[in-house]
């Protein structure tokens, strides 16, 4: 693939992320355009994504980024440029029909590789070894002879730490990367406050509900934590391994029937046994629940329509399974 040719020829392309982005999405979306902008000054870039999150709105408004984008386009464009998204369920149900030419799309993305995403994007730049998407577009700003400004490199750090958890999940290639934005322009303590948020009264009460209907179980010495909430089961998992967890699971399902899960793991757990949350628990859930599922090996989702219930129970069995294979290859 030839991403400057790719660039370079099209005048309208269409830049996608996944629903309700977070930091990491909107800032590589947001740099992805600039990049773009760089290599075709007279083309004009859309972007597009189900929602934004309460986060990802507060960097941009600590930043004074004035960007616009929507939930949908009615345009025709020339190219798809898809980021930190590995598969058309994570875009939502209206977004996803403008993936309509697999070979005029490009994805790029750090998550799980997903074996659907070479059926809707023939071009890829894919590195799950890679902490965050914006480290992805970084190294394209390096590749096409782009200078990052001082605006684009306070986002690309941010989204930086945010997948990073302020670099807990990273390595050498991570802390270089900073180095150069920082270099570039980006102000270390200004990206860190702009990531400092107090949860709102119903994150902290959907918390609180998620540890009142907390089940423990024990798994070969692992404490795994799950529970059942109606909203907020990213927050309610990372709340629960702050208090202990080792693995959380929490399963949620919305007043319009929507079922999604969200799991989170230590990084010990991750590195001891070898478990990925996402290829070996939510994938499998996804289906379960009638949706799809993926992610990280320390943090993954699904989002479904159905069997809530049926779902948990399956991913205990699926974890269970997993960490037991891994104990036996290590006996072995």
């Amino acid at each position: 693939m030839n991403l400057r040719s790719l660039l370079t020829e099209s005048l309208n392309p269409l830049i996608l992320g996944h629903q309700n982005a977070d930091p990491d999405a909107i800032c590589s979306m947001i740099a992805m355009r600039d990049l773009y902008l760089a290599i075709r000054p007279e083309g004009k870039a859309t972007l597009v994504c189900d929602d934004v999150s309460r986060l990802a709105n507060q960097v941009l408004s600590h930043f004074s980024i004035d960007v616009t984008y929507s939930d949908f386009s009615e345009d025709t464009h020339d190219l798809v440029i898809l980021l930190d998204t590995n598969s058309e369920f994570q875009l939502g149900p209206r977004v996803r029909t403008l993936l309509t030419d697999p070979a005029r799309t490009v994805a790029i993305d750090h998550h799980e590789v997903n074996s659907e995403l070479s059926s809707i994007a023939q071009h890829q730049i894919v590195d799950s070894n890679t902490s965050s998407t914006c480290e992805l577009v970084i190294g394209l700003y390096d590749d096409l002879d782009v200078p990052i400004s001082s605006t684009m490199a306070n986002l690309l750090l941010t989204g930086m730490l945010f997948d990073t958890r302020r670099f807990f999940h990273s390595g050498r290639d991570s802390f270089l990367m900073a180095v150069k934005l920082i270099d570039a322009g980006a102000n270390y303590d200004s990206c860190i406050r702009s990531l400092i948020i107090k949860p709102d009264r119903s994150e902290r009460i959907a918390r609180l509900k998620a540890a009142g209907r907390l089940q423990v179980h024990n798994m070969n010495d692992w404490i795994v934590a799950i529970s059942k909430i109606g909203a907020y089961e990213a927050s309610a998992c990372r709340a629960m391994i702050e208090i202990g967890a080792d693995v959380a699971i929490v399963a949620g399902k919305t007043s319009k029937g929507v079922v999604r899960f969200s799991s989170r793991s230590t990084r010990h757990f991750s590195s001891e046994t070898g478990v990925n949350l996402g290829t070996d628990v939510m994938e499998h859930i996804g289906k379960i629940i009638g949706g799809e599922g993926g992610g990280h090996a320390n943090a993954a989702g699904a989002n479904g329509t159905k069997n809530r219930s049926e779902g948990m129970t399956k991913a205990l069995e699926l974890l269970q399974s997993a960490i037991e294979k891994s104990v036996g290859e290590k006996v072995g």
